[in-house]
């Protein structure tokens, strides 16, 4: 396995990965997923040979916050510590910051497990559709 974070993404194979966890509505649009990928400041990746298998993102201003999102590994390769490996390599980035996460719920051991917590200081504005 191998970790990049030069922002080195197969496109099509994130389309698979977000597919495989119900995230059809960020891989309808080709040109808005990659706008996502390249606005972001943090893009982990994880490679088996040249097959990408795990994929997570972060925006952030590298000083007081950032958000961890799409944390996503390939169904063939869980259980393996892929994912435990993305976050961190986000959270271990930088020192200073505080990281928010924004994920489904079915996974909220799994992030405790690596040290987030519930914080009431979170709200949510959702768009209309």
């Amino acid at each position: 396995m191998k970790y990049l974070t030069d922002k080195t993404v197969d496109y099509h194979r994130l389309v698979t990965l977000f597919n495989q966890v119900g995230w059809k509505d960020k891989t309808e649009d080709m040109s808005r997923l990659q706008a996502m990928v390249e606005n972001s400041q943090i893009v982990v990746t994880d490679w088996d040979e040249k097959i990408m298998v795990g994929f997570a993102r972060c925006t952030t201003d590298y000083v007081f916050n950032g958000q961890v999102n799409n944390v996503v590994v390939d169904v063939n390769y869980r259980g393996r510590g892929i994912g435990k490996a993305l976050v961190n390599s986000i959270l271990e980035s930088n020192k200073q910051v505080t990281f928010i996460l924004r994920g489904d719920i079915e996974n909220e051991g799994f992030y405790k497990a690596l040290g987030f917590e519930d914080s009431p200081l979170s709200l949510v504005y959702k768009r209309k559709k």
